[in-house]
């Protein structure tokens, strides 16, 4: 749902849905729920289906753009190899003893 900001929301958030950082004046693509509460207080307005889109559909830190994946598709930065796993390093009781299970034929 594409709407255009009429009035600064005077809530910061609402169910973890940040509406602080919408801008009067400014046109956002939103999904129904957010799109259907904007309208409902007054804070917005429907954009016209054939009204032209923005040019500039995302902010420079946006954490949802999809360009920031692109950057560098060989070393994303949250995919590092560990070389020992995490349980490596844990202590085993002293009395317990491995257990070998006998064949089945």
């Amino acid at each position: 749902m594409r709407i255009r900001i009429i009035r600064k929301p005077t809530v910061a958030s609402i169910d973890g849905i940040r509406f602080d950082w919408f801008e009067e004046g400014q046109q956002y693509e939103v999904g129904n729920s957010v799109g259907a509460l904007l309208l409902a207080e007054g804070w917005a307005e429907p954009v016209p289906l054939d009204a032209p889109r923005s040019h500039v559909p995302f902010i420079a830190d946006d954490p949802f753009d999809n360009r920031a994946m692109s950057r560098d598709r060989h070393q994303p930065p949250n995919l590092e190899k560990e070389d020992d796993p995490p349980l490596r390093d844990r202590a085993v009781a002293a009395d317990f003893k491995s257990r070998r299970r006998p064949r089945r034929s």
